[in-house]
């Protein structure tokens, strides 16, 4: 059985059967004691109502004459059978009258009989005999009539003890019991599945929706049939398709994009390399620099995917440590300053003397600041200025590396960030960016807990921020 609205059916009826079949036993064990009480109760009264008829006769007539009229009227159950004897245990009155006159000690009776009473003397008794009550087939005494072997004169029944009446009460209760269980299992059976196949409902949508997913069709998504849990599953498990859906085309597109970023510079070294093999260009150093170049730029393009491929899957590794923010910035600024120097542009730095220490991991933070600075000098035209700035910024510190470069398009502000991505031509491979280097500023300062954007003038140039949290990282 592996399905599992056959394996909830299942179980629903299981417990149906063992809660209907323990409710029956109970109910038929409860009714035939409370049965039998009742059935005891009401031949006690009855008896009792017997011996006050009787005793009251005998009060009105001063003996028996006349008893065996009244003895009819004195029984409830049509059947049952009412012998009176006198104080010396003759029979004076038989509702069948087949012992009139006998003794009762010949009967078998003696012993087993009630006595009758009047204002405190014994003055007769009577025998009971009842064969619907089950209760030993006599009131008052109870017992069989006759020789020892339950039978009268000539051989006749005198009583039997078959409880047919609480047989068939019994009988008819339980019938009704096992017709009322029958007719709730399967009721419980018909709604069990119907309330399966409902309850499962957004399982059957999940399980299809898995497959759909491991077919590669990332595009589907599981409809939310409810607004319990399996509703809230449902709607992670679309938010888990939508992730994945973001994470595939996001892989697509970075293959592409280091596809088409290894296409040139790999071209240009197997074009030059081809030259010379050809005896087109000499072996030269003229012709070797292309080579170096491009190697380099492939190296730097392999170090920044693999920065950003760890930053992305969170498996980056930071060495935290307090730093003071302003004396890392002023280094980085120190060692580029001479390359802005050779390029005419005035590169300036400052920072105010309040700036707390921040818990950070030095080297990457000197990438982030070197970075931000590298992106900075090459959109500025000689002759324009960079500077650098460190401040307090509530309990955190603010970075600022601002540029009087060509600026960038408000339309291109919200992407600067993404991988190879270029606001212009001016941002070309040909200026020596792998078109990484604002996307691992952006990761790496996420990984210490703080945030980078960027504003922007265009023409008049533009300004990059790195907010750092006083709990870094």
């Amino acid at each position: 059985m592996r399905s599992l609205s056959w394996k909830l059916a299942g179980t629903l009826l299981l417990i149906v059967a063992v809660a209907v079949g323990l409710m029956a036993y109970l109910v038929n064990l409860n009714t035939r004691r409370e049965f039998q009480q009742y059935v005891v109760q009401g031949a006690a009264m009855h008896a009792q109502g017997v011996a006050e008829g009787l005793a009251s006769f005998y009060a009105q007539n001063g003996g028996w004459s006349g008893v065996q009229q009244l003895l009819s009227s004195l029984l409830v159950v049509s059947g049952d059978r009412l012998i009176v004897a006198d104080q010396r245990g003759v029979v004076v009155g038989d509702t069948d009258g087949a012992v009139l006159g006998q003794s009762v000690s010949r009967l078998g009776l003696s012993g087993f009989g009630a006595a009758i009473e009047v204002s405190g003397q014994d003055v007769g008794s009577y025998y009971l005999l009842t064969s619907s009550s089950g209760m030993g087939g006599m009131m008052g005494g109870g017992g069989m009539m006759g020789n020892g072997n339950g039978r009268g004169q000539g051989g006749q029944p005198v009583s039997t003890n078959l409880a047919t009446g609480e047989s068939q009460f019994l009988a008819n209760t339980n019938r009704a019991l096992w017709i009322a269980g029958l007719s709730a299992a399967a009721l419980a059976i018909v709604a069990g599945w119907l309330l399966t196949r409902y309850l499962l409902r957004p399982v059957t949508e999940l399980r299809k929706g898995a497959a759909q997913i491991s077919r590669g069709n990332l595009d589907h998504r599981a409809k939310v049939l409810s607004n319990d849990e399996l509703g809230d599953l449902t709607r992670s498990f679309n938010s888990m398709a939508d992730s994945l859906a973001v994470s595939e085309a996001q892989r697509r597109r970075m293959t592409a994009d280091i596809a088409h970023e290894l296409r040139t510079p790999l071209t240009i070294i197997e074009g030059t390399v081809d030259g010379m093999l050809d005896g087109v260009f000499p072996a030269d150093a003229q012709h070797l620099a292309p080579i170096k170049e491009q190697t380099a730029m492939l190296t730097r393009l392999i170090g920044d995917l693999r920065d950003v491929s760890l930053a992305e899957s969170g498996q980056l590794k930071l060495e935290m440590a307090p730093e003071n923010v302003a004396d890392l910035a002023r280094r980085t600024v120190e060692q580029t300053l001479p390359g802005a120097t050779q390029r005419g542009l005035r590169l300036t730095f400052a920072a105010e003397d309040n700036v707390p220490p921040i818990n950070l991991d030095r080297m990457r933070m000197e990438q982030v600041v070197g970075n931000l600075l590298t992106n900075a000098l090459r959109h500025t035209p000689s002759g324009g200025a960079v500077s650098v700035s460190v401040k307090r910024s509530g309990q955190g510190v603010l970075i600022a590396v601002a540029d009087t470069g060509e600026g960038i398009a408000p339309e291109h502000l919200p992407h600067i960030f993404e991988r190879f991505y270029r606001a212009s031509d001016a941002r070309a491979r040909s200026d020596g960016g792998t078109g990484l280097g604002l996307a691992i500023v952006k990761h790496l300062v996420q990984a210490h807990g703080g945030r980078v954007w960027a504003e922007s003038t265009p023409g008049q140039g533009s300004t990059f921020f790195v907010q750092l949290p006083a709990t870094a990282g």
